[in-house]
């Protein structure tokens, strides 16, 4: 296992070098052929995935299509968010060609992080400082979405008068319900 390239996974940066080795010692490694399906949505998950060398791809299902979500190369991780809440994938993440994956699963990691405070609150901390950044990105990719995907561009219009009211003339809204007394 390269020590040094797990030293680049920003959840483990701020790990001493005794932390980081305790924590790669749990390591295990597999290889996975390029077009494969790694995880698939809707699917209980059972590992924390590190990507040591290679490209995946996040697909999240739109309808009957997948959709492009995201891509993690050398030093990106997934599988995490099932490690604080367990339940089914919420995306197929694919290997787009030979990728090396380090991976744990989540009984042996939480044994770890019970087991070392110290590692497991700085492992903690970091990994929810990237699930922050990436809930910012997705959020502003959606609203970036609808904007565009609307007719308009989601750019409020002002609402024209109501011929029926004349001008000056204040709105009343009843007690409870119904529509404006005019």
């Amino acid at each position: 296992m390269d020590v040094e390239l797990l030293r680049n996974v920003s959840i483990l940066r701020k790990l001493s070098e005794e932390e980081l080795r305790s924590f790669c010692a749990l390591l295990l490694e597999r290889e996975v052929k390029p077009r494969d399906r790694i995880i698939e949505e809707g699917i209980p998950v059972k590992n924390f995935s590190i990507v040591m060398d290679g490209v995946v791809h996040i697909r999240r299902l739109a309808g009957k299509r997948e959709m492009l979500l995201g891509r993690l190369g050398p030093g990106g991780f997934f599988g995490e968010i099932n490690l604080f809440d367990p339940g089914v994938a919420t995306a197929s993440i694919y290997a787009m060609k030979t990728t090396k994956l380090a991976y744990l699963d989540y009984e042996s990691f939480h044994k770890f992080m019970e087991s070392n405070s110290t590692v497991g609150y700085k492992i903690a901390s970091a990994m929810m400082t990237e699930m922050a950044r990436r809930l910012r990105q997705t959020s502003a990719r959606l609203v970036n979405t609808a904007y565009w995907s609307s007719a308009e561009g989601a750019i409020p219009r002002p609402t024209p008068p109501d011929p029926s009211v004349p001008p000056g003339k204040p709105v009343e809204f009843p007690q409870e319900g119904g529509t404006p007394a005019i």
